[in-house]
């Protein structure tokens, strides 16, 4: 589900050639606050499409200027904040954290102040707009995405933005520090949400088709793991990426009772049972 907008600035509030006395900079990040309401453990997935300008501009882009902050109820960790949409026109990125039942966790994207230099540029210019997705992804288990649930998960949500006006003189000694927060409305328009959780499928690595019958890599437990519609794949090939995918499938009879589903689903007229020796 779209949930806001976001925006992340180091810049100053106002351009060249506004005196530098009357336009100070400002530090501007996304933070998202999400109580997990149900009574299990579930793992979510932020989704932040960006806002690309024309020109290209690398500050601009998530890409080398942000990170991810998160907690529960202890210090900060940072997660990955990976691209998974490298489109000209769109890049979309994407991070995971998994929040215990009944909890409350803080979510934060925020300007990736390491960088060197950065509060030593007179007119600093990182201006970083876009919009962000939550969902219930499914989990990759061997060779299947298992979804978390059958049923809507509830969730409460509530999204800000926070900003820290810095005094001219930093980073050297003196001056005041203003902080600003503000809501952002949710798409929704209230804070109690339900998620429908994203469906199972296959997970196919691309490196086995047109492949099959070469020694196989190990396959790691990815987060964004690679997937492939079989329904768009010539005959010849869907069938080289099923048996491919068939032989790595555990004979038990959840595992056959999924893979008959997916099949099912394709069209292709096979039942897989398990059989007493």
């Amino acid at each position: 589900m779209e949930i806001t907008t976001f925006e992340l600035l180091v810049k100053r509030i106002a351009p060249p050639p506004t005196s530098p006395t009357l336009a100070r900079r400002v530090i501007q990040g996304y933070f998202l606050t999400l109580s997990n309401l149900e009574d299990r453990d579930l793992t979510y997935q932020l989704e932040f499409t960006v806002s690309r300008p024309n020109p290209a501009n690398p500050n601009r882009n998530l890409a080398g200027n942000a990170v991810v902050a998160f907690d529960v109820a202890g210090a900060n960790s940072f997660l990955a904040l990976t691209p998974v949409s490298p489109s000209p026109v769109t890049p979309v990125f994407t991070t995971r954290f998994r929040v215990p039942a009944r909890q409350t966790a803080s979510l934060q994207l925020l300007p990736d102040l390491s960088k060197p230099g950065l509060f030593n540029e007179a007119n600093p210019d990182i201006e970083i707009r876009g919009y962000v997705r939550l969902s219930v992804p499914a989990l990759r288990q061997g060779i299947f995405l298992r979804p978390q649930g059958s049923t809507p998960v509830k969730v409460l949500l509530n999204p800000e933005i926070r900003g820290t006006f810095l005094p001219n003189t930093f980073p050297g000694s003196g001056g005041d520090f203003d902080q600003i927060n503000y809501p952002l409305q949710l798409a929704s328009g209230k804070g109690l949400n339900e998620i429908v959780p994203d469906p199972g499928s296959f997970v196919i690595d691309p490196i086995f088709v047109g492949n099959v019958g070469l020694e196989r890599p190990v396959i790691p437990e990815l987060v964004n793991p690679p997937a492939i519609d079989l329904s768009l794949l010539s005959p010849a090939a869907r069938a080289e990426v099923l048996a491919e995918t068939l032989a790595q499938v555990d004979p038990s009879a959840e595992n056959l009772s999924t893979v008959s589903a997916l099949l099912s689903r394709l069209e292709i007229p096979i039942r897989m049972e398990p059989v007493s020796p």
